[in-house]
């Protein structure tokens, strides 16, 4: 049992320092290269070509490669004791490593291939073994991050289908989301607000300190577009769910988190216990008040009293349900 959790242990620690080693060795590389003044290669005139780095397929190519010898090796031996009788378990270990070795030859192959080139107003995008594609920036509903170890990201359309993902460590990924930040994701951040269902707009709400409109952005997981509501916080945009904000004006939860970056949460003080971390963020505020609260702050970025709670809990009630 001691021997199964210090081997686990120990998978867990080289795993994880491994990752930690690549990520840092890669964004020193970039950081190196940026300082140098290197310019990424671009192909057929794109402003930013995205690919995976050599060592990433040439690493499974080869171990894929001694997976195809060492299943040919076992698979001559097992021909060779035919006469004598073949052992199972022999034939069985040279057909997975045979097919192991196939699989990353094919893998390797499909990530050589693989790149995203983002030209002005589209991306053309080849992933593995697919024929490449165009994908409009209009296309784009929503850019959004991928949790693995390395990070990366994703783009999905309005129906939450997915057009097309690049991996953390690809050479050209931090110009790709600067591109995309600049092209898509701040463009839609700054949308008009939407309309009611007879056509009427919905006019935003203005406080002292910050403002609000309803619109329709994409949210969750799959990226699909669904009312929000935006909070302009200086240079931030915060999205809020209706429904969410809703059941805090109705005094039916505390705290809503919110469904952007960075991370903020829209609080009641009347209704967060005392003694959490955001009670003692919110201690000494009016009952009646909402407070913005970010993640990495002690304090409350913005804070809604008076005339602003009232007019603000109105117009969120009179939103469309």
């Amino acid at each position: 049992m001691w021997i199964t959790i210090t081997s686990v242990g120990i998978a867990m620690v080289a795993a994880f320092v491994i990752t930690r080693s690549v990520t840092a060795a890669t964004k020193h590389s970039d950081r190196r290269r940026r300082e140098r003044g290197e310019p990424l290669p671009n192909e057929g005139g794109a402003l930013v070509t995205v690919r995976l780095r050599t060592f990433q397929w040439v690493l499974i190519r080869v171990v894929a490669i001694i997976f195809l010898l060492g299943g040919a090796l076992l698979a001559l031996g097992a021909a060779t004791t035919i006469s004598t009788g073949v052992e199972p378990s022999l034939v069985v270990m040279a057909i997975v490593l045979l097919l192991a070795g196939i699989g990353g030859i094919v893998l390797s192959r499909s990530m050589r291939r693989t790149r995203v080139l983002a030209m002005e107003d589209h991306l053309l995008v080849r992933q593995g073994l697919h024929q490449e594609r165009r994908v409009d920036l209009a296309e784009i509903a929503a850019v959004l991050p991928i949790a693995n170890q390395y990070g990366g990201l994703q783009a999905r359309d309005a129906t939450g289908k997915r057009l097309f993902s690049v991996m953390g460590l690809a050479r050209g990924y931090a110009e790709l989301e600067a591109y995309l930040q600049e092209r898509v994701v701040r463009p839609r951040a700054t949308a008009q607000a939407a309309l009611r269902p007879n056509g009427v707009p919905i006019p935003p709400w203005r406080g002292i300190a910050c403002s609000a409109d309803w619109t329709t952005a994409p949210l969750g997981p799959g990226g699909r577009l669904r009312p929000v509501i935006r909070l302009f916080v200086g240079g931030d945009v915060v999205a809020l769910h209706p429904g969410e904000v809703r059941a805090l004006i109705d005094g039916r939860t505390g705290v809503v988190e919110s469904d952007s970056q960075p991370l903020a949460f829209l609080a009641s003080p009347a209704l967060v216990a005392p003694t959490s971390l955001g009670g003692r963020q919110l201690a000494g505020l009016p009952p009646e008040s909402l407070a913005l609260l970010y993640e990495a702050q002690d304090a409350p970025a913005v804070v809604l009293r008076d005339s602003d709670a009232v007019t603000f809990r109105a117009w969120v009630s009179g939103l469309p349900r």
